[in-house]
């Protein structure tokens, strides 16, 4: 997955929850999101979100499917 398709997947305040998660700033998540620096502990935190909302978002609409 690229970053751009990583970006396009977080959505929007979700660098702030990266960034808790990974212990820096808003601004070192903004800038890997952009390209401007690389770091392997964002992007896997950034992944596992991405894993996260997926299932979240699969475990609601199947509890509205079986309403």
């Amino acid at each position: 997955m690229t970053r751009q398709e990583i970006r396009q997947q977080i959505p929007m305040g979700y660098c702030k929850v990266i960034a808790q998660r990974v212990g820096v700033t808003q601004k070192s998540v903004s800038h890997f999101m952009r390209g401007k620096t690389n770091s392997h502990r964002i992007e896997m935190a950034a992944l596992e979100l991405i894993v996260e909302l997926k299932k979240e978002k699969k475990n609601l609409t199947d509890k509205i499917s079986l309403s």
